[in-house]
């Protein structure tokens, strides 16, 4: 019974220790995508009064529109973005400072100065 209880603390310690040093890099991951922060504010069609953003959650990326309504996303395998809760997975392709949604809308890091 000893035996049993020392090793349950044991998994729970190593168990602790794991996640406390691999949460960094694993929310960092979530954040980054080609060596780009996708995580910020961004402008919807560079309009500065159309602020959209997307942000780290312990699920994952998440993208929130000018609307506040928010989607969860997920990076695909040939470099573009899907926000799986909008318009049925919309697709967005990530280029430098700018996305561009196939509902036609993009979205900058800068707004555009008009």
């Amino acid at each position: 019974m000893k035996t049993r209880n020392i090793l349950a603390v044991v998994l729970i310690a190593i168990t602790c220790l794991l996640s406390l040093s691999c949460e960094p890099v694993v929310e960092r991951a979530r954040e980054e995508f080609g060596g780009r922060n996708l995580a910020g504010t961004w402008y919807v069609n560079g309009d500065p009064n159309q602020r959209a953003e997307i942000v780290s959650t312990r699920g994952g990326l998440e993208a929130r529109n000018e609307k506040g309504d928010s989607s969860r996303l997920t990076v695909e395998r040939d470099g573009d973005i899907r926000a799986l809760d909008w318009e049925g997975g919309l697709r967005g392709d990530v280029s430098r400072d700018r996305i561009d949604w196939s509902n036609r809308s993009t979205w900058t890091r800068e707004p555009s100065r008009r």
